[in-house]
């Protein structure tokens, strides 16, 4: 029988026989994922948004065929959110405040639809309970290029209970209608960063009198680092300096990093301090994984 020539039932048996399959292998990776617990103790859940791209990424680089890459990143994420809750509480903080700060939907839509989600009425407050340990991870609003109270400014110090900077969201930029103003976000938790292979980093400079940004873009330029973006808190530093700016930089940057020994060694002079905030995975932007009413558009078109 040719492969069109199947009736509706054998197909529908069909696809019966593969929802088994499905059902079969998630309740198997489940049973993994609690032994995964077994083996760690009795420890937190610790997320890994790197580690979790970089299996979207090799999924996304073998897949084929209409299903939009959107639903496989989405279905994937409910996966990796459901084998973190098999391996001990997790919560997530997120902004909710009166300047149209809503990253509910967002942590919703990333971290699915049984994780517990608390609001908090600002994003100083969302860096207090993940450093209090009241929250596994935060969600706070992206850096603004001017402000005189950034949360990244609570970041610049070094301590096991100083959260850092892990993930961005969205991973697929789209608006959905969890996130209809398709809002983002910076995900900080009490991990260390790690490498996806594609990602950039936040670094926190504290200059010993004011600097301009094309100044510190000069600076940074001179020890092999090229500034994506500079980020200003308008009203001085935390340690009595003139400027206090974090700097957005292409690649995984950590404290050990040579250039930053390069710039510390040659331009020690002008800093007051430099802290590595954290990094993150390089979200994906590759269509129609972006927009997934652009698949269903160009599949109503076959």
């Amino acid at each position: 029988m040719a492969q069109g020539d199947h009736s509706l039932e054998e197909l529908r048996d069909e696809i019966d026989r593969i929802d088994d399959a499905l059902h079969d292998l998630l309740m198997r990776r489940t049973e993994v994922s609690r032994q995964v617990r077994q083996a760690k103790g009795d420890v937190p859940a610790v997320i890994r948004p790197a580690r979790e791209v970089q299996v979207l990424r090799r999924l996304l680089s073998r897949h084929a065929g209409s299903l939009p890459g959107a639903v496989l990143v989405r279905i994937w994420r409910e996966i990796f959110s459901d084998s973190l809750a098999q391996q001990g509480p997790f919560t997530v903080a997120v902004v909710s405040d009166d300047k149209d700060v809503v990253l509910t939907g967002l942590a919703r839509d990333h971290f699915g639809v049984l994780t517990p989600i608390q609001e908090y009425g600002s994003a100083l407050r969302v860096v207090n309970a993940v450093a209090e340990g009241e929250a596994s991870v935060g969600l706070i609003p992206p850096p603004e290029h001017e402000s005189d109270d950034p949360w990244w400014r609570y970041l610049a110090r070094q301590g096991d209970d100083v959260p850092r900077i892990i993930s961005r969201l969205p991973l697929a930029a789209a608006a959905t209608p969890a996130n209809p103003a398709g809002q983002s976000g910076i995900m900080i938790a009490l991990v260390p960063p790690e490498s996806s292979g594609e990602d950039a980093s936040f670094l926190i400079v504290e200059t010993r009198n004011h600097m301009s940004r094309g100044a510190l873009k000069d600076l940074f330029e001179k020890s092999g680092l090229s500034p994506r973006n500079i980020y200003v808190q308008r009203n001085g530093g935390a340690a009595g300096g003139d400027g206090l700016l974090m700097v957005e930089l292409p690649g995984f940057i950590t404290d050990d990093d040579e250039r930053l020994k390069t710039l510390l060694e040659t331009q020690g002079e002008r800093l007051n301090g430099l802290w590595v905030a954290g990094s993150y995975p390089l979200p994906f932007q590759a269509a129609p994984l972006t927009d997934p009413r652009a698949a269903l558009k160009e599949r109503e078109k076959t």
